[in-house]
């Protein structure tokens, strides 16, 4: 059996056998994706709650209270939990017995499968507003009861418990074989234009002379150069990051309005300056001239963050810029949520 913790929990499952092949065991998953669970965990009153979902039924189980202790029995823990979960779906006990036996010992790997991932995230905000109260107890049976009847929309609105009975009615056995892993077959595809035939104009002021049309003229030749720019990091997001067209379209359009935006408001700058001049956007212009609130903030740094690694791997910028901008959006993040911060305070105050 093999879980498959996000790397953020990945200390949590220090304990437990490692995977000595991560390649093979995540061929391994996606065949036999009923012995394959994600996992992830998030913190209530400095205790960790642990959940895990089954990449092929989304199975719940959540574990409480899983501290420095008591982690060495997370093995035991984890096969107590499923066990307890198919138990409260109605399958035999020779049945679950037949299960672990076919699933063999405990490997830990890594997380892959974004599917499975995003709706342990959405379970994981399900509990985070719930009003349920957390019993004094590792096995958290009744919220496992209660996420189960979730329909999963990423399953074609299938409930967990439904799903299970199948499971072992058609996917109690081993695939005889595994599938390879695609390849990254990402190449860049670069249609548009050198940048570096705008330097020239960059701080020039005589643009600005007369109706200001030289100006109008250059910032549209940028700008439909970015068009070409911005729909390749959309065909990037899509095959490498593997995101949904919505979540894409937001990091391109946030993206977009950064340096079609930005960069062209008080002079000429092409995306290949953007690094350094990203903080001063996250910390003052975007939050007055454009966002509404910190998510707003937040949601448009993760979008640039992303954009400037596709930079990198378009060969636009080097590393060292995609570390000036990380600073730089981590510097203007804090000055931004700053500023929203005296606005509540003066809106309190009046």
């Amino acid at each position: 059996m093999i879980i498959n913790p996000t790397k953020k929990a990945l200390p949590i499952f220090n304990k437990l056998v490692k995977t000595k092949d991560a390649n093979a065991a995540k061929r391994f998953a996606i065949a036999n994706p009923f012995f394959s669970w994600h996992a992830n965990y998030y913190s209530l009153n400095r205790k960790k709650v642990v959940i895990l979902v089954n990449d092929l039924t989304y199975a719940t189980v959540i574990l409480y209270d899983i501290n420095a202790k008591n982690k060495s029995k997370l093995n035991q823990f984890i096969e107590e939990g499923i066990q307890e979960a198919f138990v409260m779906t109605g399958i035999s006990h020779e049945n679950i017995d037949a299960y672990f036996k076919i699933a063999g010992g405990i490997e830990v790997n890594a997380g892959f499968n974004r599917q499975v991932t995003g709706a342990m995230t959405n379970l994981v905000l399900m509990l985070q507003h719930s009003n349920t109260r957390y019993l004094n107890k590792l096995i958290q049976t009744k919220l496992m009861n209660w996420l189960m009847q979730v329909p999963f929309r990423q399953k074609n609105y299938i409930f967990a418990k439904k799903a299970i009975k199948k499971a072992f009615q058609t996917n109690l056995s081993i695939a005889k074989s595994t599938p390879e892993l695609p390849k990254d077959t990402y190449e860049v595809n670069k249609t548009w234009t050198d940048y570096h035939q705008w330097d020239k104009h960059e701080n020039d002021q005589t643009l600005f002379t007369s109706d200001g049309t030289k100006y109008e003229q250059v910032r549209a030749e940028i700008q439909e150069n970015n068009k070409l720019l911005l729909a390749e990091f959309q065909n990037y997001l899509t095959k490498v990051q593997g995101l949904s067209k919505k979540v894409i379209t937001k990091h391109v359009n946030n993206a977009e309005f950064f340096i079609d935006e930005f960069l062209t408001y008080y002079t000429i700058l092409t995306p290949l300056k953007a690094s350094n001049y990203v903080m001063e956007y996250l910390s003052d212009w975007f939050p007055r001239k454009a966002a509404y609130s910190v998510t707003e903030l937040k949601s448009n740094a993760t979008s640039i963050k992303k954009f400037f690694k596709f930079m990198e791997i378009a060969g636009e910028i080097s590393q060292s810029n995609v570390e000036i901008a990380r600073q730089g959006i981590k510097e203007g993040m804090e000055l931004g949520i700053e500023y929203f911060q005296m606005l509540d305070n003066m809106e309190d105050e009046w």
